[in-house]
């Protein structure tokens, strides 16, 4: 487990190992092929809220993050007749869509030159954020991971995909997966050594929370 992770986290790695069962996915298949608004209705209140997630943790905006969830929704609903898989497929299919676009938007992110603002953005409450379960310092840390890297962090500890859906996630192999996960978590160890020296274990800070 990666340091800072906190007992949270492990709590909705659970819920995202066993909800939602592919036989719901499954089942919603037909209708959203049919593009019946029940089905699509149904496939966001299983599927939005982790996508969410997910996004935001590539992004760290909200509404960025929101923007690239809805996308992937419309972009279901535009090729709805041309899909075919079962319900796991399916949800692959929108995470890949999701990641996508926060591709997209990290590269418009640098093509964009900063510039001041008269008034400062509004922020968000952390009410209204996306809980990912990390302590800060980890989260500054995984700022410093590649994108995939960053990607297979908040899959495997946040969300508690397993390698293969990682891999079929990212287009890629459970062996590209593991030697990616395994280079992420030495750095976020390395990175984290400072102050897990200074303040303890991140897993005990979490426990006090």
């Amino acid at each position: 487990m990666v340091p800072g992770v906190t007992a949270r986290a492990e709590v909705d790695r659970y819920r995202s190992e066993v909800p939602p069962p592919s036989t719901d996915l499954d089942r919603l298949v037909a209708g959203i092929r049919e593009r019946s608004e029940g089905a699509f209705s149904d496939l966001h209140r299983l599927l939005a809220d982790d996508l969410l997630t997910y996004a935001y943790g590539m992004l760290r905006d909200r509404q960025a993050a929101e923007d690239a969830v809805q996308q992937a929704f419309l972009e279901l609903a535009r090729t709805a007749d041309t899909f075919r898989g079962d319900g796991r497929s399916l949800r692959a299919w929108l995470y890949r869509a999701v990641r996508f676009n926060c591709l997209d938007e990290l590269r418009r992110r640098r093509r964009r030159p900063e510039r001041p603002t008269a008034d400062p953005p509004d922020h968000p409450t952390i009410a209204d954020t996306p809980d990912l379960g990390l302590d800060p310092e980890l989260e500054a840390a995984m700022a410093e991971l590649t994108e995939r890297q960053r990607s297979i962090v908040i899959l495997k500890h946040v969300l508690g995909f397993s390698g293969a859906e990682i891999a079929a996630i990212l287009g890629t192999n459970r062996a590209a997966v593991y030697a990616a996960a395994a280079r992420a978590e030495r750095h976020l160890r390395r990175s984290l050594a400072p102050v897990e020296s200074r303040n303890g274990p991140a897993s005990e800070r979490g426990e006090e929370r």
